[in-house]
């Protein structure tokens, strides 16, 4: 079977193809929120693109993006969109609920947003229970740390070197480097919650390490690799879920 892009199928396609001879689907999610000098949809091109990377090589079908979730400390710069995290549940529940009765036995959230975190793994584990279908979120950025240490000397950030160098590797024009001030990064420091964060760059490291960069070839090497990493991890999800609980 090749992949699919859920949007672009017809309704006897999907029900030719599930649950015959795929089960498996693919939902990347994001926000759209300020990201320094990255695109401000940068949190939905990455899963996108990672999604879609999964679905060809899992010969499985990709859905269409959820757009928008929960942010908070970035709210306040121009262009960041929220949603309250209870309409989040509910509105993530009732695609899962919707995925569950259409047959898809596993759904695979691809998160490219920290502030949606919590709300996923709850949503998630709602899902499993009451539909029997079996989920998983990934949160890029976190599962790969080792891969951006690995291709920057060092740990990413909020559209930091990570997320501006993976987007950048999608189309160059998601990264601006002549709008860049290094006074755009704030290092987030643990006890003090700000609001609106006094920086659209956020580095978790002590040292300050983290800051964009530019070069699309870094981030190209980044995202081939994320997507490897990625891939590897749920062949070996998927072989357990077989062993442990297969299909009814």
């Amino acid at each position: 079977m090749a992949w699919y892009r859920l949007e672009e199928m017809t309704w006897q396609k999907v029900a030719e193809v599930v649950p015959a001879q795929c089960d498996l689907i693919f939902l990347p999610v994001g926000t759209i929120e300020a990201h320094g000098s990255a695109a401000l949809g940068t949190d939905n091109l990455i899963p996108i693109a990672i999604a879609e990377y999964l679905a060809e090589r899992f010969n499985a079908i990709c859905a269409p993006c959820v757009h928008y979730g929960i942010t908070k400390s970035l709210y306040g710069y121009p262009g960041s969109i929220t949603i309250k995290p209870e309409h989040f549940h509910n509105y993530l529940f009732d695609i899962l609920a919707s995925l569950g009765h259409k047959k898809f036995d596993r759904v695979i959230i691809i998160n490219g947003h920290g502030g949606n975190n919590e709300v996923l793994k709850a949503v998630a584990h709602d899902a499993n229970v009451q539909f029997n279908i079996k989920v998983a979120v990934l949160h890029w950025w976190q599962l790969c740390a080792d891969v951006t240490a690995e291709v920057y000397g060092g740990p990413g950030g909020h559209a930091g070197c990570d997320e501006t160098g993976f987007v950048m590797s999608i189309n160059p024009a998601y990264g601006d480097k002549e709008s860049y001030d290094p006074g755009l990064a704030y290092r987030f420091t643990s006890g003090a919650d700000v609001y609106p964060i006094p920086g659209s760059v956020l580095l978790y490291d002590d040292e300050g390490r983290g800051e964009p960069d530019f070069d699309v070839e870094k981030g190209k090497e980044l995202a081939a690799k994320v997507k490897a990493r990625i891939g590897d991890y749920l062949e070996d999800v998927f072989a357990r879920w077989k062993r442990f609980f297969p299909p009814s």
